[in-house]
């Protein structure tokens, strides 16, 4: 999306919503894959900062359905931030298109930034990151969603979660990637486990989604492809993109603290019995997961539908994603 084309509609946004004397200022894109978000403020006739928000919406010409449905995202955020999880405050809302051509929804803009483990911020241990992290995952995981949201989302089934990345993973870059990601999926679905603890999950649990501001956890952002299933699949998901095995470039991983202390921190915090063997069947469904969405997205960029270069790097990792994720199935010790 073009900045100057944006400008002028939250502009008008701006003036609809406060009066015809606000201005905007510092109007950039936010970091991330997530989506299309926006950060600016909002000024007042002086100059006085009234509001600071961060603006997420659709592409636009896209079907309004799972995570390009960003609307469907405002209920869950507005239950658990008064539950005591870690959430940004949703401040506006509207499916009316008149402003910026799609349903929006705007938080105020929080302090602080999202941990990198590849380039660690060295004024924050990596022990009080992933600590922290699985304290607010387990946070997430004890929200009382049947109380709470009781019609939010259908329950997520563990084989249709599987097969629901079927399609996506036919329109691999490579045609390899086809046909490791079926030996995958066969695997996972010959070993779904049985009653998992069922609830709220983020999706996309990992600390590049989590802001931390003076070394505190500030909120747990972007909630795209959230939904209500198997819990674990997030914890699996934490450890899938930490693990030095499932990355061409993991040697830069080795700062993350032992899986088992993450595990026994998540199991104290959620006071549910969780071990590294219950984990393990979720770290291959994670790598799974995120080697389809690889390829997918390679795919994109390399066809010039969604040019992003990042996802080069990322397709070297595909087949180690994959083969990780076989390796945990066949009970391979970290």
């Amino acid at each position: 999306m073009e900045l100057e084309v944006l400008q002028a509609q939250v502009e008008r946004w701006a003036s609809d919503t406060f009066g015809p004397d606000v201005t905007i200022a510092g109007l950039s894109a936010m970091p991330g894959h997530a989506g299309l978000s926006f950060g600016f403020q909002v000024l007042d006739a002086a100059d006085n900062c009234i509001e600071d928000l961060v603006v997420r919406m659709p592409p636009k010409g896209v079907r309004r359905k799972g995570n390009t449905d960003v609307l469907r995202q405002v209920p869950l955020l507005q239950a658990l931030r008064p539950a005591g999880v870690p959430v940004a405050e949703v401040r506006y809302w509207s499916d009316d298109e008149r402003w910026f051509e799609v349903p929006f929804f705007m938080v105020g803009r929080l302090p602080g930034s999202t941990y990198i483990v590849r380039h660690p911020d060295s004024s924050v241990s990596p022990q009080a990151v992933f600590t922290q992290a699985v304290e607010a995952l387990a946070s997430v995981h004890t929200f009382d969603w049947r109380r709470r949201l009781p019609s939010w989302e259908p329950v997520r089934d563990l084989v249709d979660e599987i097969r629901y990345w079927d399609p996506i993973l036919a329109k691999a870059a490579e045609p390899p990637w086809v046909q490791m990601g079926e030996e995958t999926r066969d695997a996972l679905l010959a070993s779904v486990p049985d009653a998992p603890a069922v609830g709220v999950f983020h999706g996309d649990f990992q600390t590049n989604n989590i802001l931390f501001h003076e070394g505190r956890l500030v909120a747990v952002l972007d909630w795209e492809i959230s939904g209500v299933g198997a819990q674990l699949l997030d914890l699996g998901w934490l450890l899938m993109m930490n693990d030095p095995q499932s990355w061409h470039d993991g040697d830069g991983l080795r700062i993350v603290p032992p899986f088992s202390e993450l595990v026994e921190r998540y199991a104290a915090a959620s006071g549910r019995p969780v071990s590294l063997a219950d984990v393990a069947w979720y770290r291959a469904l994670s790598g799974y997961r995120f080697g389809v969405i690889s390829g997918l997205n390679v795919m994109l960029h390399r066809t010039g539908k969604r040019p992003d270069p990042e996802w080069e790097r990322i397709a070297l990792s595909v087949p180690a994603l994959f083969g990780r994720a076989g390796a945990l199935l066949r009970g391979a010790p970290d």
